[in-house]
């Protein structure tokens, strides 16, 4: 009786040690397959010649083509807050914004109304309000509509890695305009997109203490397996690109 007593208790023992060894970790990380994803990155909108800045100024009848096009072939439009989620998405698509101009109300966000589109803007918190920029209004609306995203684009747009041995500069540039736009949509700002394209090791690290992703000018589709969180290649769109261009760096 005592020895089967104590054979139970080495195989309970037993059993008890391989479930601590082969439980799986609730901190553990968990492996996807890679995704390419494309990235959008547009500015401006305008019909007409706008003058100055022309490529900028994407037309509103050709950003339209443009989303019908992803609607039409089963694309998901996706914003930041869905990333960790992206390999259950099925043809996850960012359309994302810099600057905040007003024409991103004006002129898109009534086809965004139309097709039920979501987009990202980053927007620069220095000009919120003045000619040609988003007001607060319309950023509030924007926003409360649950189709814009609105994420940072710093304070006044300097170029971040030029910003020499002055960290309190840096800092502030990506803290305040965070919490600009989060008062003013009341929503969690999640990621920055680096004026001209501008960063450096120094300036990932800083933008690692306020935010979960960094956004670049670099051209090319993500690709999970390559690019970290916070060097995220763009495709950039212009007034000059076509449809067939729109179409290749989407299937390529």
């Amino acid at each position: 009786m005592q020895k089967s007593r104590k054979i139970i208790m080495v195989i309970v023992i037993a059993a008890m040690l391989a479930g601590i060894m082969y439980a799986p970790q609730a901190n553990a990380s968990v492996w996807h397959p890679p995704q390419r994803i494309p990235i959008f990155m547009y500015h401006a909108s305008s019909e007409y010649n706008p003058g100055s800045l022309s490529e900028l100024f994407v037309r509103p009848s050709e950003f339209e083509r443009q989303i019908r096009h992803l609607i039409d072939n089963g694309y998901t439009f996706v914003t930041f807050d869905d990333w960790f989620n992206l390999h259950n998405i099925e043809k996850p698509v960012f359309i994302t914004f810099d600057d905040g101009y007003e024409c991103n109300y004006t002129e898109i966000f009534p086809i965004l109304q139309k097709y039920n589109v979501r987009i990202t803007i980053f927007l620069v918190t220095d000009p919120i309000g003045s000619r040609g920029r988003l007001s607060e209004d319309m950023i509030r609306e924007m926003s409360d509509s649950g189709l814009v995203k609105f994420e940072s684009h710093t304070l006044s747009h300097p170029r971040l890695a030029y910003i020499s041995g002055d960290c309190k500069r840096l800092r502030n540039e990506l803290k305040r305009s965070r919490e600009i736009i989060e008062d003013i949509t009341g929503r969690r700002v999640r990621a920055i997109a680096y004026p001209h394209g501008s960063f450096d090791a120094r300036v990932i690290a800083a933008a690692r203490e306020f935010y979960t992703f960094g956004v670049s000018t670099i051209h090319g589709k993500h690709n999970t397996a390559l690019h970290g969180n916070f060097e995220i290649p763009r495709l950039g769109v212009w007034r000059s690109t076509t449809m067939e261009q729109f179409i290749r760096m989407l299937e390529n």
